[in-house]
């Protein structure tokens, strides 16, 4: 009947959904939380056995706006769709779902399956089209309500934010104040944030600054707020997913933004998803208020580490040029294809990457077609390599000076951040002294407190002055005057810096890339193989050269002076041992880069069609089998017992046998085997099961 429970009903078990949106209302507003709870009375009362009552409460904290991340109200989905229940208990049917498509569902099994739906004013039959009018009306009403609530808190909050007044959280070196974002007070983290900006623009990438943190152990601050008001600063290593994100803030400009991280739903798979879209450009940011607050950089800086980020990024289809790495080709990021304008990159040899590398032009591969062309990338780098420090001869007294107030300033920025970790740490330390000396002495439990603070404190002093002491002794944090005419020195001499073994392949590349902007590669064929290399310097010029591209057959052949001199040698009656010890005397070497022996300069002279005008040496004389004073060789050996030289040979290296090696007329260190009477009696019952019948 209509408004009541059926025995049916009854035979099921009712589930009570409790639910509130946010912890907050589940921490602040218990009374609701109460008597959704209570419905677990309403449920007895309607004549339900306890025991058949199950309330579920799993989706606290959970808005209902969407059903995922809601396993509870999924469980009394399914309940009802297998029959299980015969009741669904809410306080309001905005407790099950804000969502009208996700509370029709319901209402559409409850239908089906016989299931009531009570709220804390009347019993619903979803079955009924009366009831199930009401239900639907309600539940768009819900759904309306959250709507306009939410569009008048966005409304808000949008408009507090145009004013620059909505307090957003504040990141490392700043704090929220009365007029919005301010500097922190504290020296040593303004420092800390200024010298990672300085350091960024210095290094060629992200992780370059994280290895250079590392290596002179610098630390960055991170503010954390506690509930009492009172902020403390901890010092932590700096990571490379930190450091982007202090990279990409904007407030570290100066400037005011919100809604440059909005969320929007997308279709993914067949299924809504929220996501994240690309709000890179600042003309789509909701609220961008210029020089709102004071800046460690200025608002060109963060526009130009922005593309620093992107250029770095190297991925499959993206067009940047990635960030300087160890590999030795030079090149890569730089190369441009002169036949289709797609980029170029370098590839390495399996096992032989510090010998060998091209650039490779995949060109339209990924759409099915064929690989563009390839070039080896030695004589390329060795080319530009030459033409970089060529155009690179400024004012040897303008890069000395330039170098050395660069330098000089790092290292200060370096030694001032090391003396406020000091001075801080120093001041916690008195600070907690004071207090320790401050407390009644008969108040054990506080001063045994206070105690185990002044000593942690203290070693945290300790600490940080033995990290200090460390850096001075080996990362240089102070530059000495012996350090400063060094710099100066090699200032003035770039190829020097250049080619010295301690500049690794990243440092050489992010110096190439500061002056010259793009290269250029084409083919040339005729009237011999080449490659054009086009230059474009970031001045805006332009230089061309051509680098021999000689073909595979002709990368190992043999060096026509080589060819020359051997010619001449060989008409000269010259033996081929002897033609060897005399090109590795002139220090020649063979195609392959390799010294030259009797079998190499054999095979040359076949290869090279050059005959030999020296007679055959003559033949050695045979070993005898036994010397005149009565050792005997390894053949004679093997003849007196009728066995192989092999097995001469295993006895002498097993002992069994007696010798010595002398060179013996044009024999060298050949074996002569003393044989006394015992030793041959032993060697003839050794050998007598070897002998063939």
């Amino acid at each position: 009947m209509k408004g009541q429970i059926e025995a049916s009903q009854l035979t099921r078990r009712a589930f009570v959904y409790v639910r509130q949106s946010t912890m907050a209302q589940v921490l602040h507003h218990q009374e609701s939380t109460m008597m959704q709870y209570d419905l677990r009375q309403r449920a007895l009362a309607l004549g339900w056995a306890p025991e058949a009552i199950e309330v579920i409460d799993e989706d606290q904290a959970r808005s209902a706006t969407t059903t995922d991340g809601r396993s509870g109200f999924g469980y009394v989905a399914r309940a009802v769709a297998h029959g299980e229940a015969g009741g669904v208990f809410a306080f309001d049917v905005s407790r099950m779902a804000r969502a009208s498509e996700d509370f029709r569902r319901l209402l559409g099994l409850c239908g089906v399956a016989g299931v009531a739906v009570i709220d804390e004013q009347r019993i619903y039959d979803p079955a009924d089209h009366d009831d199930k009018l009401l239900l639907e009306l309600k539940g768009a009403m819900s759904e309306a309500e959250i709507h306009w609530l939410r569009l008048r808190l966005e409304g808000a909050r949008q408009h507090k934010a145009r004013r620059g007044a909505l307090k957003l959280s504040a990141p490392t070196g700043y704090l929220w104040g009365e007029r919005g974002f301010e500097l922190d007070p504290d020296e040593a983290v303004q420092r800390a944030m200024r010298v990672i900006f300085q350091r960024y623009d210095i290094e060629p990438s992200g992780w370059a600054v994280v290895r250079w943190a590392r290596q002179t152990g610098f630390t960055v601050p991170t503010r954390r707020s506690a509930t009492d008001g009172d902020a403390g600063v901890e010092w932590k290593a700096l990571g490379v997913s930190r450091l982007h994100e202090i990279l990409k803030n904007p407030v570290y400009a100066g400037v005011y933004t919100y809604g440059h991280r909005r969320q929007q739903q997308v279709l993914v798979d067949g299924q809504i998803r929220r996501v994240r879209p690309d709000m890179r450009d600042p003309d789509r940011w909701m609220v961008k208020i210029d020089h709102a607050h004071p800046g460690y950089i200025t608002w060109e800086r963060y526009v130009q580490n922005q593309d620093k980020l992107r250029q770095n990024m190297a991925r499959t289809g993206n067009l940047s040029r990635g960030a300087p790495r160890e590999g030795p080709a030079l090149l890569s990021g730089l190369l441009i294809c002169g036949r289709c304008g797609q980029r170029m990159g370098p590839g390495y040899a399996r096992g032989a990457r510090a010998r060998f590398w091209t650039y490779i032009c995949h060109g339209d591969r990924d759409k099915g077609q064929k690989g563009c062309w390839t070039v080896a990338g030695a004589r390329l780098d060795a080319a530009v390599e030459q033409l970089f420090l060529d155009t690179m001869v400024p004012s040897e007294l303008e890069l000395a000076l330039a170098v050395d107030h660069e330098v000089a300033g790092q290292a200060e920025e370096l030694a001032q951040q090391w003396r406020a970790r000091r001075e801080q740490a120093a001041y916690e330390a008195r600070r907690a002294e004071k207090r320790y000396k401050a407390v009644d002495p008969d108040n054990r439990v506080v001063a045994r407190t206070l105690e185990r603070e002044w000593e942690s404190k203290l070693r945290e002093l300790e600490e940080v002055e033995r990290q200090y002491t460390e850096a001075r002794r080996t990362k240089r944090v102070e530059l000495s005057p012996d350090d400063r005419a060094r710099v100066r020195e090699l200032a003035r001499d770039l190829p020097a810096v250049w080619r010295s073994p301690v500049t690794p392949p990243a440092d050489r590349k992010a110096m190439m890339r500061l002056v010259i902007e793009a290269i250029s590669l084409s083919p040339i064929e005729v009237p011999r193989r080449a490659t054009r290399v086009t230059v474009a310097w970031q001045s805006g010029t332009v230089t061309e050269i051509e680098v021999p591209r000689p073909h595979r057959r002709d990368l190992f052949r043999t060096p026509p002076p080589a060819v020359e001199r051997m010619r001449a040698l060989a008409a000269a009656g010259r033996h081929d041992e002897e033609i060897a010890e005399i090109l590795n005397a002139d220090g020649m070497r063979t195609g392959r880069g390799l010294a030259w022996n009797t079998w190499a300069v054999r095979w040359t002279r076949k290869t090279e069609r050059i005959c030999r005008v020296a007679p055959d040496r003559p033949r050695r004389e045979l070993l005898p089998d036994q010397f005149p004073d009565g050792r005997y060789s390894v053949a004679g050996a093997a003849k007196r017992f009728g066995v192989t030289m092999d097995v001469i040979r295993a006895w002498v290296r097993r002992g069994l046998v007696p010798g010595e090696r002398n060179d013996f007329q044009a024999h060298r260190r050949v074996w002569w085997l003393e044989i006394a009477e015992d030793t041959a009696a032993r060697l003839e019952r050794l050998a007598a099961p070897l002998r063939r019948p």
